[in-house]
């Protein structure tokens, strides 16, 4: 679980990697609304798609291709989970 006041919320809102080791990090993260969690993930998500992308274009990415299909899983499972809360407090 995160900390309060652990993370920079624009440097974690905007390249999410760099910053949590997993996408099911965020759920937990204090220091965001469900709203920018979503959010972020979605732009994590953007950014596995375009590095996914590359590696069809011809680049050296051995090994990657299986990190960023779970990685991809894990940002599907976030998402899942934030959502259901919705509907949990609806």
């Amino acid at each position: 679980m995160s900390e309060i006041g652990s993370i920079r919320p624009g440097v974690a809102k905007n390249d999410p990697a760099s910053v949590y080791r997993s996408p099911l990090d965020i759920v937990n993260e204090v220091m965001l609304t469900r709203g920018e969690k979503i959010g972020t993930l979605e732009r994590w998500r953007q950014s596995v798609m375009q590095q996914m992308a590359a590696t069809d274009d011809g680049m050296r990415t051995e090994g990657v291709a299986d990190t960023l299909a779970a990685t991809l899983g894990d940002i599907g499972k976030a998402i899942a989970i934030l959502k259901a809360s919705v509907v949990d407090e609806v």
